[in-house]
């Protein structure tokens, strides 16, 4: 429409224009679809990890090697993918307390056989984020292997509290504590425990942060007063026991 306006005598001649809203669109038509997802328990092996390095996996040098066997992990959604064995070597008799330290784990990394922290693995991949607890328990004193189970009495078995990694975050780890073993096989010792949210994915355990602290970190105390038979191997077992919860 035309408008008209004087403005300091003059004649101002404008135009207003009528602004036109927004129009709704209508609805032609409605129909639904359907999203679906099936969830599955993976129930593989998984493969070992540097417990100083979690995104680099590791294999035994030689499972088969009677002095260091090593099976295959554990099958499921909560396993245990490997365990070292713990070798204190040859030592010589002293008048006095001793404690000994057990060697670096050897593992193959890369086909190269690289020296770590004595560790042992668990991989959770329930979905279920319930929790786990480790324990161990050592299967008697350790005993001679010439044939006459002579035990090294008084000796203790103990462990530093290990150092968990993954490539999980670091707010999902498991607590862990350093324990000394009960050689007569009546007590478990728990190693480590994920609560209620925790411990998802896979943790290697390693006795020392560092290699350098791992060859300190696994220690056999064995006293004066103990009898020693030169020239033979002691030897025992440890049963490490891996929980569906931590309590």
């Amino acid at each position: 429409m035309k408008s008209y306006q004087v403005i300091g005598g003059t004649l101002v001649f404008g135009l207003t224009l009528l602004a036109a809203g927004p129009v709704s669109a209508a609805v032609s038509g409605t129909m639904n679809s359907t999203t679906d997802v099936t969830f599955t328990t993976d129930v593989t092996v998984t493969t070992p990890l540097n417990p100083l390095d979690p995104t680099t996996p590791v294999t035994a040098v030689n499972p088969s090697d009677p002095n260091d066997p090593h099976a295959a992990g554990t099958s499921g959604p909560l396993s245990i993918d490997y365990v070292s064995n713990f070798h204190f070597g040859s030592k010589v008799i002293t008048s006095a307390n001793a404690t000994y330290y057990a060697q670096a784990d050897k593992v193959l990394q890369n086909a190269a056989t690289v020296d770590v922290p004595n560790f042992i693995q668990v991989t959770d991949k329930r979905g279920t984020n319930v929790g786990w607890k480790l324990s161990v328990k050592q299967n008697g004193q350790l005993k001679t292997t010439d044939g006459n189970n002579t035990p090294l009495t008084n000796a203790v078995l103990s462990f530093v509290a290990g150092t968990a990694r993954s490539v999980t975050d670091v707010a999902y780890a498991p607590a862990t504590q350093a324990v000394s073993l009960d050689p007569t096989g009546t007590d478990s010792s728990t190693v480590a425990t994920a609560t209620s949210g925790k411990g998802m994915g896979t943790w290697a355990i390693g006795f020392g942060g560092t290699l350098t602290e791992g060859r300190s970190a696994v220690s056999l105390y064995v006293p004066m007063s103990t009898a020693k038979v030169t020239g033979t191997t002691y030897r025992t077992s440890l049963t490490w026991n891996l929980e569906d919860t931590p309590n």
